[in-house]
Protein backbone atom coordinates (compact mmCIF):
# COMPACT_ATOMS: atom_id res chain seq x y z
CA UNK A 1 0.00 0.00 0.00
CA UNK A 2 1.30 3.30 -1.27
CA UNK A 3 0.07 6.44 -0.09
CA UNK A 4 1.39 9.73 -1.99
CA UNK A 5 0.31 13.42 0.14
CA UNK A 6 0.25 16.63 -2.15
CA UNK A 7 0.17 19.66 -1.27
CA UNK A 8 -1.33 21.95 -4.52
CA UNK A 9 0.63 24.68 -6.04
CA UNK A 10 0.23 28.24 -5.49
CA UNK A 11 1.60 31.67 -6.28
CA UNK A 12 3.38 32.40 -3.11
CA UNK A 13 7.19 33.70 -2.72
CA UNK A 14 7.52 31.92 0.80
CA UNK A 15 6.39 28.47 0.78
CA UNK A 16 5.33 27.35 4.03
CA UNK A 17 5.17 23.46 4.65
CA UNK A 18 2.05 21.77 5.28
CA UNK A 19 2.16 20.48 8.74
CA UNK A 20 -1.49 18.77 8.13
CA UNK A 21 -0.12 16.61 5.85
CA UNK A 22 3.14 16.08 7.62
CA UNK A 23 1.33 14.87 10.82
CA UNK A 24 -1.16 12.36 8.58
CA UNK A 25 2.39 11.28 6.81
CA UNK A 26 3.87 10.44 9.99
CA UNK A 27 0.94 8.48 11.45
CA UNK A 28 0.47 6.30 8.29
CA UNK A 29 4.48 5.56 8.44
CA UNK A 30 4.43 4.46 12.25
CA UNK A 31 1.87 1.58 10.98
CA UNK A 32 4.36 0.53 8.34
CA UNK A 33 2.94 1.63 5.43
CA UNK A 34 4.93 3.75 2.65
CA UNK A 35 4.31 7.38 2.38
CA UNK A 36 5.49 10.28 0.53
CA UNK A 37 5.06 14.11 0.47
CA UNK A 38 5.40 16.23 -2.66
CA UNK A 39 5.12 19.56 -1.71
CA UNK A 40 3.98 21.65 -5.27
CA UNK A 41 3.95 24.93 -3.82
CA UNK A 42 7.48 24.88 -2.46
CA UNK A 43 9.39 22.92 -5.60
CA UNK A 44 7.30 26.05 -7.54
CA UNK A 45 5.89 23.11 -10.07
CA UNK A 46 2.24 23.18 -11.81
CA UNK A 47 -0.33 20.39 -11.93
CA UNK A 48 1.29 19.23 -15.02
CA UNK A 49 4.06 17.13 -13.36
CA UNK A 50 1.59 15.32 -12.12
CA UNK A 51 1.57 12.99 -14.61
CA UNK A 52 5.33 11.96 -14.11
CA UNK A 53 5.22 12.16 -10.08
CA UNK A 54 2.28 9.56 -10.83
CA UNK A 55 4.51 7.28 -13.21
CA UNK A 56 7.36 7.29 -10.58
CA UNK A 57 5.65 7.02 -7.33
CA UNK A 58 2.88 3.99 -8.46
CA UNK A 59 0.88 5.39 -5.41
CA UNK A 60 -2.39 3.49 -4.56
CA UNK A 61 -3.88 6.64 -2.18
CA UNK A 62 -3.31 10.48 -3.06
CA UNK A 63 -3.77 12.38 -0.39
CA UNK A 64 -4.41 16.40 -1.30
CA UNK A 65 -4.95 19.10 1.18
CA UNK A 66 -6.42 22.97 0.41
CA UNK A 67 -7.34 25.99 2.04
CA UNK A 68 -9.72 28.18 0.41
CA UNK A 69 -7.51 29.60 -1.65
CA UNK A 70 -5.86 26.53 -3.19
CA UNK A 71 -9.08 24.59 -3.52
CA UNK A 72 -9.31 24.67 -7.42
CA UNK A 73 -5.68 24.03 -7.57
CA UNK A 74 -5.84 20.94 -5.64
CA UNK A 75 -8.90 20.01 -7.77
CA UNK A 76 -6.75 20.03 -10.43
CA UNK A 77 -4.49 17.98 -9.40
CA UNK A 78 -7.09 15.61 -8.67
CA UNK A 79 -8.46 15.75 -12.04
CA UNK A 80 -4.27 15.10 -13.64
CA UNK A 81 -4.32 12.07 -10.84
CA UNK A 82 -7.31 10.82 -12.79
CA UNK A 83 -6.18 11.33 -15.81
CA UNK A 84 -2.85 9.58 -15.45
CA UNK A 85 -4.64 6.12 -13.23
CA UNK A 86 -8.48 6.42 -12.88
CA UNK A 87 -7.63 3.36 -10.14
CA UNK A 88 -5.96 5.78 -7.94
CA UNK A 89 -8.07 6.58 -4.76
CA UNK A 90 -8.46 10.40 -4.36
CA UNK A 91 -8.93 11.95 -0.67
CA UNK A 92 -9.49 15.51 -0.51
CA UNK A 93 -8.71 17.07 3.36
CA UNK A 94 -7.94 20.68 4.94
CA UNK A 95 -10.09 23.58 6.02
CA UNK A 96 -12.01 23.96 3.10
CA UNK A 97 -13.45 20.74 2.41
CA UNK A 98 -13.82 20.13 5.89
CA UNK A 99 -16.54 23.16 6.01
CA UNK A 100 -18.15 22.05 2.82
CA UNK A 101 -17.86 18.31 2.06
CA UNK A 102 -20.78 17.79 0.48
CA UNK A 103 -20.83 20.42 -1.83
CA UNK A 104 -17.27 19.74 -2.96
CA UNK A 105 -18.18 16.07 -3.58
CA UNK A 106 -21.06 16.77 -5.73
CA UNK A 107 -19.27 19.94 -7.89
CA UNK A 108 -16.18 17.13 -8.22
CA UNK A 109 -16.26 14.04 -9.40
CA UNK A 110 -12.15 13.84 -9.30
CA UNK A 111 -12.86 13.62 -5.32
CA UNK A 112 -13.37 9.92 -3.88
CA UNK A 113 -13.59 10.91 -0.51
CA UNK A 114 -13.15 14.34 1.95
CA UNK A 115 -12.08 14.15 5.43
CA UNK A 116 -13.33 16.75 8.08
CA UNK A 117 -11.66 18.02 10.57
CA UNK A 118 -8.89 16.49 12.01
CA UNK A 119 -7.15 13.94 10.31
CA UNK A 120 -4.76 11.53 11.79
CA UNK A 121 -7.20 8.97 13.30
CA UNK A 122 -9.51 8.77 9.81
CA UNK A 123 -6.91 8.83 7.32
CA UNK A 124 -4.97 5.35 9.23
CA UNK A 125 -8.48 3.82 9.70
CA UNK A 126 -8.78 4.58 6.25
CA UNK A 127 -5.73 3.25 4.72
CA UNK A 128 -6.09 0.35 7.04
CA UNK A 129 -9.10 -0.45 5.83
CA UNK A 130 -8.48 -0.25 2.21
CA UNK A 131 -5.51 -2.34 2.75
CA UNK A 132 -7.90 -5.15 3.84
CA UNK A 133 -9.71 -4.78 0.50
CA UNK A 134 -12.48 -3.05 2.25
CA UNK A 135 -15.35 -1.56 1.05
CA UNK A 136 -17.66 -0.43 4.25
CA UNK A 137 -16.83 3.10 5.08
CA UNK A 138 -20.07 3.81 7.40
CA UNK A 139 -18.36 2.97 10.70
CA UNK A 140 -14.85 5.47 9.92
CA UNK A 141 -15.77 8.70 11.36
CA UNK A 142 -15.32 12.27 9.60
CA UNK A 143 -15.56 10.42 6.55
CA UNK A 144 -17.42 12.26 3.40
CA UNK A 145 -17.77 9.44 0.46
CA UNK A 146 -19.72 8.60 -2.28
CA UNK A 147 -22.27 5.81 -2.15
CA UNK A 148 -24.91 4.47 -5.13
CA UNK A 149 -27.08 6.40 -3.66
CA UNK A 150 -25.43 9.90 -3.34
CA UNK A 151 -23.14 11.51 -1.44
CA UNK A 152 -23.09 10.34 2.52
CA UNK A 153 -21.22 11.74 5.47
CA UNK A 154 -20.32 9.93 8.59
CA UNK A 155 -20.85 11.24 11.76
CA UNK A 156 -17.57 14.06 12.84
CA UNK A 157 -15.06 12.38 14.62
CA UNK A 158 -14.22 14.00 18.66
CA UNK A 159 -11.01 16.20 18.91
CA UNK A 160 -8.45 14.34 19.63
CA UNK A 161 -7.32 15.08 23.44
CA UNK A 162 -3.98 13.91 24.50
CA UNK A 163 -1.90 15.01 21.42
CA UNK A 164 1.11 13.66 22.84
CA UNK A 165 -0.21 10.50 21.91
CA UNK A 166 0.40 11.69 17.86
CA UNK A 167 4.13 11.26 16.73
CA UNK A 168 5.94 14.49 15.27
CA UNK A 169 5.46 15.16 12.32
CA UNK A 170 7.26 13.51 9.12
CA UNK A 171 9.58 16.74 8.45
CA UNK A 172 12.07 14.18 6.94
CA UNK A 173 9.48 14.33 3.95
CA UNK A 174 9.51 17.78 3.18
CA UNK A 175 12.17 19.68 1.06
CA UNK A 176 13.53 21.63 3.85
CA UNK A 177 15.32 24.17 1.68
CA UNK A 178 12.29 25.53 -0.35
CA UNK A 179 10.57 27.16 2.92
CA UNK A 180 11.07 30.93 3.92
CA UNK A 181 9.25 32.47 6.77
CA UNK A 182 7.14 35.56 5.89
CA UNK A 183 8.71 38.78 6.83
CA UNK A 184 9.38 40.12 9.50
CA UNK A 185 9.82 36.67 10.95
CA UNK A 186 12.77 34.17 9.92
CA UNK A 187 15.60 36.87 10.84
CA UNK A 188 17.75 32.95 11.40
CA UNK A 189 17.43 30.36 8.28
CA UNK A 190 16.98 28.28 8.16
CA UNK A 191 13.56 28.05 9.87
CA UNK A 192 10.45 25.83 10.77
CA UNK A 193 7.33 26.64 11.88
CA UNK A 194 5.48 24.28 14.35
CA UNK A 195 2.25 23.80 15.86
CA UNK A 196 2.03 22.55 19.52
CA UNK A 197 -1.78 22.87 20.15
CA UNK A 198 -5.03 23.22 18.74
CA UNK A 199 -8.09 25.19 18.85
CA UNK A 200 -9.11 28.01 20.24
CA UNK A 201 -12.14 29.08 22.38
CA UNK A 202 -12.98 32.66 20.89
CA UNK A 203 -15.38 33.81 18.75
CA UNK A 204 -14.08 36.60 15.93
CA UNK A 205 -16.60 36.44 13.25
CA UNK A 206 -13.86 36.35 10.39
CA UNK A 207 -12.07 32.73 12.01
CA UNK A 208 -13.26 29.48 10.47
CA UNK A 209 -12.69 26.47 12.96
CA UNK A 210 -13.62 23.63 10.80
CA UNK A 211 -10.14 21.87 11.18
CA UNK A 212 -9.05 22.03 14.88
CA UNK A 213 -12.64 23.17 16.45
CA UNK A 214 -13.23 25.84 19.66
CA UNK A 215 -11.70 23.12 22.24
CA UNK A 216 -8.38 24.25 23.23
CA UNK A 217 -5.55 21.53 23.69
CA UNK A 218 -1.76 21.43 23.80
CA UNK A 219 0.94 19.13 23.51
CA UNK A 220 3.02 18.85 26.50
CA UNK A 221 6.41 20.99 27.26
CA UNK A 222 8.78 17.76 26.85
CA UNK A 223 6.56 17.19 23.59
CA UNK A 224 7.12 20.55 22.77
CA UNK A 225 11.18 20.95 23.32
CA UNK A 226 11.98 17.25 22.45
CA UNK A 227 10.57 18.18 18.96
CA UNK A 228 12.30 21.39 18.81
CA UNK A 229 15.49 19.81 19.53
CA UNK A 230 14.86 17.73 16.75
CA UNK A 231 14.50 19.94 14.54
CA UNK A 232 17.80 21.74 15.26
CA UNK A 233 19.81 18.71 15.80
CA UNK A 234 18.87 16.79 12.62
CA UNK A 235 17.76 19.42 10.50
CA UNK A 236 19.74 22.29 11.34
CA UNK A 237 16.93 24.30 12.09
CA UNK A 238 18.11 28.22 13.73
CA UNK A 239 14.42 29.78 13.98
CA UNK A 240 11.30 28.47 15.51
CA UNK A 241 7.82 29.61 14.85
CA UNK A 242 5.16 29.50 16.89
CA UNK A 243 1.94 28.94 14.21
CA UNK A 244 -0.58 28.30 17.28
CA UNK A 245 -3.63 30.66 16.75
CA UNK A 246 -3.39 31.34 20.59
CA UNK A 247 -0.11 30.54 21.70
CA UNK A 248 -1.14 32.04 25.51
CA UNK A 249 -4.03 31.16 26.65
CA UNK A 250 -2.66 28.42 28.71
CA UNK A 251 -0.36 30.51 30.59
CA UNK A 252 1.00 27.88 32.97
CA UNK A 253 1.67 25.76 29.76
CA UNK A 254 3.92 28.73 28.58
CA UNK A 255 6.00 29.21 31.22
CA UNK A 256 6.54 25.46 31.51
CA UNK A 257 7.81 25.02 27.96
CA UNK A 258 10.10 28.33 28.51
CA UNK A 259 11.53 26.06 31.56
CA UNK A 260 11.77 22.92 29.70
CA UNK A 261 13.71 24.75 27.20
CA UNK A 262 16.27 26.30 29.81
CA UNK A 263 15.99 22.19 31.52
CA UNK A 264 17.32 21.37 28.23
CA UNK A 265 20.32 23.21 27.30
CA UNK A 266 18.45 25.11 24.23
CA UNK A 267 18.30 28.50 23.65
CA UNK A 268 16.91 29.23 19.80
CA UNK A 269 15.49 32.17 18.40
CA UNK A 270 11.12 31.55 18.21
CA UNK A 271 8.27 33.96 17.80
CA UNK A 272 4.32 33.19 18.36
CA UNK A 273 1.18 34.77 18.01
CA UNK A 274 -1.78 35.68 20.40
CA UNK A 275 -4.17 37.63 21.84
CA UNK A 276 -3.59 41.04 23.52
CA UNK A 277 -5.53 39.72 26.64
CA UNK A 278 -3.47 36.96 27.39
CA UNK A 279 0.05 38.86 28.47
CA UNK A 280 1.41 40.11 31.33
CA UNK A 281 4.42 41.43 32.35
CA UNK A 282 5.75 38.36 34.11
CA UNK A 283 5.01 36.06 31.24
CA UNK A 284 6.78 38.11 28.55
CA UNK A 285 9.97 38.48 30.26
CA UNK A 286 9.44 34.81 30.89
CA UNK A 287 8.71 34.00 27.31
CA UNK A 288 12.20 36.79 26.44
CA UNK A 289 14.34 34.81 28.35
CA UNK A 290 13.64 31.93 26.83
CA UNK A 291 13.68 33.02 23.34
CA UNK A 292 11.06 34.72 22.26
CA UNK A 293 11.78 38.24 19.88
CA UNK A 294 8.77 38.62 18.60
CA UNK A 295 5.20 38.00 18.97
CA UNK A 296 2.24 38.88 16.76
CA UNK A 297 -0.95 40.31 18.09
CA UNK A 298 -4.44 40.31 16.24
CA UNK A 299 -5.39 44.06 16.50
CA UNK A 300 -7.83 44.24 13.94
CA UNK A 301 -9.19 47.63 14.50
CA UNK A 302 -8.86 50.95 16.24
CA UNK A 303 -12.50 51.71 16.39
CA UNK A 304 -13.91 49.73 19.57
CA UNK A 305 -17.48 49.78 17.75
CA UNK A 306 -15.88 47.64 14.76
CA UNK A 307 -13.83 45.33 17.53
CA UNK A 308 -16.92 44.46 19.36
CA UNK A 309 -18.87 43.96 15.88
CA UNK A 310 -16.20 41.56 15.00
CA UNK A 311 -16.59 39.33 17.51
CA UNK A 312 -12.90 40.42 18.83
CA UNK A 313 -13.85 40.83 23.04
CA UNK A 314 -10.79 42.98 23.68
CA UNK A 315 -10.59 47.01 23.87
CA UNK A 316 -8.46 49.06 22.63
CA UNK A 317 -7.15 50.07 26.50
CA UNK A 318 -5.88 46.19 26.43
CA UNK A 319 -4.49 46.49 23.22
CA UNK A 320 -2.39 49.32 24.13
CA UNK A 321 -1.09 47.95 27.62
CA UNK A 322 -0.23 44.31 25.64
CA UNK A 323 1.62 46.37 23.28
CA UNK A 324 3.38 48.45 26.07
CA UNK A 325 4.26 45.42 27.97
CA UNK A 326 5.62 43.55 25.11
CA UNK A 327 8.33 46.60 24.19
CA UNK A 328 9.12 47.02 27.92
CA UNK A 329 10.43 43.32 27.80
CA UNK A 330 12.40 43.53 24.85
CA UNK A 331 10.39 41.82 22.35
CA UNK A 332 9.37 43.22 18.83
CA UNK A 333 5.93 43.00 18.37
CA UNK A 334 3.89 42.83 14.84
CA UNK A 335 0.45 44.40 14.53
CA UNK A 336 -2.37 42.68 12.26
CA UNK A 337 -5.19 45.10 11.26
CA UNK A 338 -8.20 44.41 8.79
CA UNK A 339 -10.03 46.93 7.16
CA UNK A 340 -13.42 46.17 5.51
CA UNK A 341 -15.61 44.76 8.23
CA UNK A 342 -19.25 44.99 8.37
CA UNK A 343 -20.47 48.74 8.84
CA UNK A 344 -16.61 49.81 8.20
CA UNK A 345 -16.17 53.45 6.72
CA UNK A 346 -13.32 55.98 5.97
CA UNK A 347 -13.93 57.54 9.69
CA UNK A 348 -13.28 53.99 11.19
CA UNK A 349 -10.09 53.13 8.75
CA UNK A 350 -8.43 56.67 9.71
CA UNK A 351 -8.86 55.85 12.90
CA UNK A 352 -7.06 52.42 12.59
CA UNK A 353 -4.47 53.75 11.08
CA UNK A 354 -4.33 56.36 13.63
CA UNK A 355 -4.54 53.85 16.20
CA UNK A 356 -1.56 51.47 14.86
CA UNK A 357 1.05 54.55 14.85
CA UNK A 358 0.22 55.24 18.43
CA UNK A 359 0.82 51.47 19.58
CA UNK A 360 3.80 51.77 17.35
CA UNK A 361 4.52 48.08 16.64
CA UNK A 362 7.75 47.43 15.24
CA UNK A 363 5.51 46.00 11.92
CA UNK A 364 2.20 45.83 10.97
CA UNK A 365 0.10 44.14 8.48
CA UNK A 366 -3.05 45.39 6.80
CA UNK A 367 -5.36 42.81 5.44
CA UNK A 368 -8.93 43.03 3.51
CA UNK A 369 -12.05 40.81 5.76
CA UNK A 370 -12.30 38.08 3.54
CA UNK A 371 -15.62 35.84 4.05
CA UNK A 372 -14.11 32.14 4.80
CA UNK A 373 -16.72 29.55 4.22
CA UNK A 374 -18.23 28.72 8.17
CA UNK A 375 -17.54 31.68 9.61
CA UNK A 376 -20.20 34.55 10.63
CA UNK A 377 -18.52 37.05 8.05
CA UNK A 378 -19.44 34.95 5.01
CA UNK A 379 -22.89 34.13 6.44
CA UNK A 380 -23.51 37.88 6.47
CA UNK A 381 -22.34 38.29 2.97
CA UNK A 382 -24.54 35.36 1.72
CA UNK A 383 -27.16 37.65 3.09
CA UNK A 384 -26.55 40.34 1.78
CA UNK A 385 -25.57 38.40 -1.66
CA UNK A 386 -22.46 39.24 -2.17
CA UNK A 387 -19.83 36.75 -1.59
CA UNK A 388 -16.87 36.67 -4.10
CA UNK A 389 -17.00 34.62 -6.96
CA UNK A 390 -14.24 32.68 -7.08
CA UNK A 391 -12.09 30.81 -4.19
CA UNK A 392 -9.12 32.22 -5.75
CA UNK A 393 -9.34 35.39 -4.34
CA UNK A 394 -9.97 34.45 -0.91
CA UNK A 395 -6.38 35.41 0.22
CA UNK A 396 -6.89 38.27 2.94
CA UNK A 397 -3.49 39.64 2.65
CA UNK A 398 -2.88 39.95 -1.04
CA UNK A 399 -4.65 43.63 -2.58
CA UNK A 400 -4.51 42.06 -5.84
CA UNK A 401 -7.15 39.18 -5.21
CA UNK A 402 -9.99 40.77 -3.64
CA UNK A 403 -13.61 40.13 -5.34
CA UNK A 404 -15.26 43.70 -4.88
CA UNK A 405 -18.53 42.39 -4.68
CA UNK A 406 -18.26 41.57 -1.62
CA UNK A 407 -17.61 44.90 0.13
CA UNK A 408 -21.22 45.87 -0.51
CA UNK A 409 -21.41 44.67 3.12
CA UNK A 410 -19.41 48.22 4.00
CA UNK A 411 -20.32 51.68 2.52
CA UNK A 412 -17.00 50.76 0.45
CA UNK A 413 -16.33 48.76 -2.66
CA UNK A 414 -13.64 47.08 -3.18
CA UNK A 415 -11.31 48.90 -5.10
CA UNK A 416 -11.85 52.00 -2.73
CA UNK A 417 -10.67 49.68 0.11
CA UNK A 418 -7.42 48.46 -1.70
CA UNK A 419 -6.55 52.04 -1.94
CA UNK A 420 -6.94 52.67 1.61
CA UNK A 421 -5.29 49.44 2.46
CA UNK A 422 -2.55 50.89 0.14
CA UNK A 423 -2.32 54.39 1.97
CA UNK A 424 -2.81 52.50 5.54
CA UNK A 425 0.85 51.02 4.77
CA UNK A 426 2.21 54.10 3.30
CA UNK A 427 1.28 56.14 6.36
CA UNK A 428 2.67 53.65 8.80
CA UNK A 429 5.78 52.86 7.34
CA UNK A 430 7.30 55.79 5.34
CA UNK A 431 7.57 58.33 7.93
CA UNK A 432 10.78 59.35 9.32
CA UNK A 433 10.14 58.37 12.40
CA UNK A 434 9.38 54.52 11.96
CA UNK A 435 12.31 54.36 9.64
CA UNK A 436 14.56 55.88 12.45
CA UNK A 437 13.58 53.00 14.64
CA UNK A 438 14.55 50.47 12.87
CA UNK A 439 18.05 52.24 11.43
CA UNK A 440 18.69 52.51 15.39
CA UNK A 441 17.57 48.59 16.00
CA UNK A 442 18.97 46.72 13.58
CA UNK A 443 21.68 44.71 15.43
CA UNK A 444 22.45 41.78 12.69
CA UNK A 445 22.64 40.90 8.93
CA UNK A 446 19.45 38.91 9.37
CA UNK A 447 17.53 42.23 10.59
CA UNK A 448 19.23 44.38 7.56
CA UNK A 449 18.38 41.33 5.14
CA UNK A 450 14.74 41.45 6.69
CA UNK A 451 14.20 44.64 6.89
CA UNK A 452 15.94 45.17 2.72
CA UNK A 453 13.03 42.70 1.59
CA UNK A 454 9.81 44.18 3.84
CA UNK A 455 10.82 47.68 2.01
CA UNK A 456 10.70 45.84 -1.57
CA UNK A 457 7.49 43.98 -0.86
CA UNK A 458 6.01 47.63 1.21
CA UNK A 459 6.99 49.64 -2.40
CA UNK A 460 5.59 46.71 -4.54
CA UNK A 461 2.80 47.51 -2.43
CA UNK A 462 1.85 51.64 -2.18
CA UNK A 463 3.10 52.16 -5.82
Amino acid sequence: MKVLLINPPQLTKYPQPPLGLAMLAAVIDEKGYSVKIVDLAALGASEDAIPQIIQNEKPDIVGVTAMTSTINSAIKVAHKVKESNSNILIILGGAHASILPEETLQKNPEIDIIIRGEGEKTILELVERINQQASDLSSILGLTYKTESGVRSNPSRPAILDLDTLPFPAFHLLPHGKYRLHPPFGRRSPAMPIIVSRGCPYGCIFCSKSVFGNKYRNNGPIYVVDQIRLLIEKFGIKEIKFYDDVFTLDRKWVIAVCAELKNQGIYVPWTCETRVNLVDDELLKTMRAAGCYMIAYGVESGDQEILTQVGKNVTLDQITKAFSLTHKAGISTVGYFMLGAPNETPETIKRTIEFAKRLNPDFVQFSIATPYPGTELSRLATEKGCLPKSWDGYVYADLTSVDSSYFELTTMNGQELREWNRKAYSSFYLRWGYIWKRLKTMTSLGELKTNAIGLRMLLDLVR
